[in-house]
C-alpha cells in the first residue's frame, strides 16, 4: 500500500435536517495523551465525500490502524448497495485534535429497530470486526477520557435512543481499541488468526492440522480429474465464483435451517465488490475446482499484509465427503505464506476447525448504551428477562438434584 500523509482537514459545517437534528455540527472536549491533556473536536456528516481528504481507502491507507471494511472505497460500495436497498443513511464521524489532524474515524448509521432509533456501526451483516480507524500518533485513552468522548459523540450525532455496538475487537492491529473503555460485555464468540512466519513447507510439515486426511482427500479427488486452486483475476471469474458461493450458502442454510437468510442487498454487495475491485487488490475471490465444477469458495479481503476471510462455502451432496472447504482453506494458507501475508485472520466464530489452524484468539466485545428513556426502558426490560431466565434455570437445576 502506498504511504500517504494526511493533511489537516476542513469539513464544512453543513446543515442537514434529520430527526430535527443538525448534521455537520461540531463539539469540543478534552482527552489525554499520556499525562498531557489535549482538546479534540467531533465532526459529523452523512456524506463520506465531506471527508474525502481524510478518510483512508484500501489503496491509500497511510499509517493507520484499521480494517479494510472501514475504508472509504468499501464503505461506498456499502452505501450504494446495502444502504440504498435498506434506506439506512450512514453517519460518518471524525474526531480531530486542535490542529484538525485526525485522531480516529467512525462509520456509523442510525436505523429504526424495535420502535427505537438505534446507533450501530456501518455493518449490515458483512463485517466481522467493527472498530474505529486510529491514526498515528496513537493516543492513550483511559476510561474517563473514553466516557468524555462518548458524551461528545452523543451531543454531535443525530438523536438516537440506544447505541448497539457489537463485534468490537479489544485491539486494532495491536493497538488498544478505545471503545473497550465503554461499558462492554463479551461478544458471543471470538476471532481467530494465524501469524505467518517461516515458509509454507515448514508449516505444512510441523503445524498443519488434518494433514494426513487432506492428502488422502486430494488423492481421491485427483482420480476424478484435474483439481485446481484459483484466485480469480477477471471480474467475470469473480462474479461466477461468487454466484456459486451464494448458491452453496443458500443450499446449506436450507438444509440446516429450512430457509435462506441471506438478503438480496448482501448478495448485491458481494457482486459489486467483484465488479469494482480488480485483482490484485483488496477483494480476493478464490475457489477449488474440479473439471470446471466449483467445489468450494472463499471471499476475503487483503489489506495491510492481512488476509481476512469473510465468507466461505462448499458444494453439498456427495462432494461433502471430500472436505472441499478444508482443502481450499489449506490452499489459501499456502497462498498467504507465498504472497507476503503476515496475518491470516479466520474472522469471528468459534468453529472447531479454526482452533486447529490458528495461533491466537481475539477477544471481541459488545455494548448496549441507552441515551433516552426509551433506550433505558429497553435495557431494563432485557436485564429483567435475563434475571428471570437465570432464576428459572436455577430452579430446574435444584429440582433435578
Amino acid at each position: 500500500m502506498s504511504a500517504f500523509q494526511y493533511p489537516p482537514v476542513t469539513v464544512k459545517n453543513r446543515t442537514v435536517v434529520s430527526d430535527k437534528m443538525e448534521l455537520g455540527k461540531s463539539s469540543e472536549s478534552v482527552s489525554t495523551e499520556g499525562r498531557r491533556a489535549t482538546s479534540f473536536k467531533v465532526r459529523v456528516s452523512e456524506n463520506l465525500n465531506d471527508f474525502a481528504d481524510l478518510w483512508p481507502s484500501t489503496d491509500r491507507s497511510g499509517t493507520i490502524h484499521g480494517y479494510a471494511l472501514q475504508c472509504s472505497d468499501i464503505l461506498q460500495v456499502w452505501c450504494d448497495t446495502i444502504g440504498k436497498a435498506t434506506g439506512i443513511d450512514p453517519v460518518f464521524v471524525a474526531v480531530l485534535d486542535k490542529m484538525n489532524h485526525p485522531i480516529l474515524l467512525l462509520p456509523f448509521c442510525i436505523a429504526r429497530s424495535r420502535g427505537m432509533r438505534v446507533l450501530r456501526f456501518l455493518d449490515g451483516g458483512i463485517c466481522d470486526y467493527n472498530a474505529p480507524i486510529l491514526f498515528q500518533p496513537i493516543r492513550t485513552w483511559d476510561r474517563g477520557s473514553v466516557k468524555e468522548l462518548w458524551r461528545e459523540l452523543v451531543r454531535a450525532l443525530p438523536r438516537f435512543d440506544i447505541a448497539m455496538l457489537d463485534k468490537m475487537p479489544a485491539e486494532i492491529y495491536g493497538v488498544p481499541n478505545p471503545f473497550i473503555g465503554l461499558d462492554v460485555e463479551p461478544y458471543r464468540s471470538s476471532g481467530h488468526l494465524r501469524h505467518i512466519t517461516g515458509t509454507w513447507e515448514e508449516y505444512a510439515t510441523d503445524k498443519l492440522p488434518y494433514k494426513r486426511e487432506s492428502v488422502a482427500q486430494r488423492r481421491r479427488l485427483a482420480k476424478l480429474g484435474q483439481l485446481n486452486f484459483i484466485v480469480a483475476e477477471s471480474s467475470t471469474d469473480r462474479k461466477r465464483i461468487l454466484e456459486s458461493m451464494m448458491r452453496q450458502k443458500a443450499q446449506r442454510y436450507i438444509e440446516t435451517r429450512g430457509k435462506n437468510p441471506i438478503k438480496q442487498e448482501i448478495e448485491q454487495f458481494y457482486i459489486a465488490m467483484a465488479e469494482r475491485f480488480t485483482w490484485p487488490g483488496p477483494s480476493l475471490v478464490a475457489a477449488l475446482e474440479l473439471n470446471g465444477t466449483t467445489l468450494a469458495t472463499n471471499w476475503g479481503l487483503v489489506f495491510n499484509n492481512r488476509f481476512l476471510g469473510l465468507v466461505s462455502s462448499f458444494e453439498g451432496g456427495d462432494w461433502r465427503r471430500y472436505s472441499p472447504g478444508k482443502l481450499l482453506l489449506e490452499d489459501l494458507l499456502k497462498w498467504a505464506f507465498n504472497n507476503g501475508i503476515k496475518v491470516f485472520d479466520f474472522g469471528i466464530g468459534d468453529e472447531g476447525y479454526k482452533l486447529g489452524y490458528s495461533d491466537q484468539s481475539i477477544l471481541v466485545y459488545q455494548a448496549d448504551i441507552p441515551v433516552t428513556l426509551i433506550g433505558k426502558a429497553y435495557v431494563a426490560a432485557r436485564l429483567l428477562k435475563r434475571a428471570v431466565s437465570r432464576k428459572i434455570k436455577r430452579q430446574k437445576s435444584l429440582e433435578r438434584h
